[in-house]
């Protein structure tokens, strides 16, 4: 954003009235975010009218049927870690990974081994649309589950884009009540940055939806305390952070995370 914008959006008579415009104007800005708050709660009272409120709808499921088929700048460093760890079988959980959106995509770059499983955990909704997509596309490799607690005892869990929007338990919270961790974790398209913790309210395109803005330390140091080493991070600058109005909430970019167990 232009310094001289900046400026102008902290003159408070302008401020008032740049922020009642870009309100109106907040359910056409796809991916873009709206305010600063506490809570899940708070944020969804701030949405406008208009869209659904959350990821459990028929058309988030029918949703990213393009990118099964391609892969993008920001999947380049969980292929590069993938195909270091899928050197034979494998169980591979998929939180929040849609209707099998990585697997399909991936499937072009990585020879996935013999024995190797790919569990997709999400909302019924979508979990529904991935079973039929993965009926007609012939994919036995590929699973499907709601529950967090299937991750037991799986080698690598995935989460690319979908920890933010998970309101409880916490994603460390989750992990700790598996009797067996994962031995890798990988995290991708998160919003992690060096303020305090927050949540937001970002326009989804199909719905409206609350997500969490992670303090960095925080977020790192509660999956360490389970035993994790961080190994490799990167920075996501196609996902940025900027929230109108909040410069002390913006951040440049959203981040990628690796870790391993001790």
């Amino acid at each position: 954003m232009p310094r001289w914008q900046s400026r102008l959006e902290t003159l408070p008579l302008l401020r008032l009235l740049l922020e009642r415009l870009y309100e109106k104007r907040f359910p056409h800005v796809y991916g873009g975010f709206l305010g600063v708050f506490p809570s899940f709660d708070e944020a969804r009272r701030s949405a406008p009218a208009g869209k659904p409120l959350g990821f459990a709808n028929q058309g988030y499921a029918q949703e990213f049927a393009d990118r099964r088929a391609q892969v993008f700048s920001f999947d380049y460093p969980i292929l590069f870690w993938l195909a270091r760890l899928l050197r034979g079988p494998a169980r591979l959980f998929d939180y929040g990974g849609h209707g099998g959106t990585h697997f399909y995509a991936y499937s072009r770059y990585l020879d996935y081994p013999a024995g190797f499983r790919w569990t997709v955990c999400d909302l019924p909704e979508i979990i529904r649309a991935g079973q039929q997509i993965a009926a007609e596309q012939g994919a036995k490799t590929v699973e499907f589950t709601e529950r967090f607690a299937d991750a037991d005892g799986a080698d690598i869990l995935l989460a690319a884009g979908s920890l933010q929007y998970i309101e409880s338990p916490a994603f460390s919270e989750s992990l700790a009540q598996l009797k067996s961790l994962p031995k890798h974790i990988l995290l991708n398209k998160l919003p992690i940055y060096d303020g305090p913790g927050f949540v937001t309210l970002q326009n989804g395109g199909v719905a409206f939806h609350p997500m969490h803005v992670f303090n960095r330390q925080q977020f790192i140091n509660s999956i360490s305390a389970l035993g994790y080493q961080l190994t490799d991070d990167w920075s996501v600058p196609s996902h940025g952070g900027r929230i109108p109005f909040h410069p002390e909430a913006s951040f440049p970019a959203h981040s990628g995370l690796y870790f391993i167990s001790r």
